[in-house]
């Protein structure tokens, strides 16, 4: 274990004395004297000779000074070097983004991100997988899913509403399901995340006119599945079947009307999409800055 007197020998022996020491490190020489006298009574010989007439370092004093310096002066210029990258935001910043979600909303801004602060090196990963980003070593992630962990803090940047869409065209070949129950007899895209290789079941509600919305899993049947959501779009505007997904991803289309909501009752509420990170104590300027802005830019 390193003995915690080492600074207080270090500065005595480069100052030549334990009250110009003291008045370095703004602690009573008597404060040094006794840490010195410390780490001799640990190393087991004497480090400085001293009376009234004279203050050096003995032998081996001085042997263990030229040792030990180097090592305790790149120390303190790490700390002075970590000290002035928080001042001056700078270093690799890891950033895991759910894949479309990511695309959409925030890669638009990274530019502007690396304009006003060009010291720092973003390294960004686009997956669906929920990660443990911890573990992995992520600085942030953004998503709606998030693993129980006491060490991270989330702050809620989106409101994410999904449900039912299909294609005008699917619509008017096949027609619009008015119940949970036609909606079994419609081609469903199946989307089956790489995470899990499990078929992603919707998240409905179902109304009845004598209890409360009951919220069920339907489990959707359909000839084709994918493994990414942003694939479903494309061939739902194929006009190959019902896709449940995130409103933002046709927004424009339904506004252009080439898209319909389907079943819009069943729909479940809005759910929160996070950017979450470590614990807020000592965290970086670099990471603080990158949470602050895309808050900002999604609010």
């Amino acid at each position: 274990m390193l003995p915690s007197q080492l600074p207080l020998f270090i500065c005595s022996a480069q100052e030549g004395s334990f009250s110009a020491a003291g008045r370095k490190l703004d602690i009573s020489a008597a404060a040094v004297s006794k840490g010195v006298a410390a780490l001799e009574k640990h190393a087991g010989v004497r480090l400085f000779h001293r009376n009234t007439r004279q203050f050096s370092l003995t032998e081996d004093g001085a042997a263990l000074y030229h040792r030990v310096e180097p090592l305790i002066s790149e120390i303190e210029e790490s700390m002075d070097s970590l000290t002035e990258q928080n001042r001056n935001p700078s270093g690799k910043l890891r950033v895991n983004l759910p894949d479309s979600f990511g695309r959409k909303f925030i890669m638009p801004h990274i530019a502007e991100f690396m304009t006003l602060y060009p010291e720092i090196e973003l390294d960004i990963v686009l997956s669906d997988n929920v990660l443990d980003v911890v573990d992995k070593g992520f600085d942030v992630s953004v998503g709606n899913r998030i693993n129980e962990d006491s060490r991270l803090v989330a702050r809620t940047i989106y409101q994410m509403q999904s449900g039912l869409f299909a294609s005008k065209g699917y619509v008017d070949k096949f027609g619009e399901p008015k119940s949970i129950e036609e909606l079994k007899q419609h081609n469903a895209i199946i989307y089956r995340p790489l995470s899990s290789g499990r078929l992603f079941t919707w998240p409905l509600r179902e109304t009845s006119s004598n209890k409360d919305d009951e919220h069920i899993q339907f489990t959707p049947q359909g000839k084709l599945s994918l493994s990414n959501i942003s694939a479903a779009k494309v061939v739902m505007m194929q006009d190959l079947g019902i896709v449940y997904m995130g409103k933002w991803h046709v927004k424009e289309e339904l506004e252009k009307q080439e898209v319909i909501p389907i079943l819009e009752s069943a729909w479940p509420g809005a759910k929160p999409v996070w950017i979450y990170y470590s614990s807020r104590e000592n965290l970086p300027k670099r990471t603080r800055l990158f949470i602050d802005f895309i808050v900002d830019k999604l609010r």
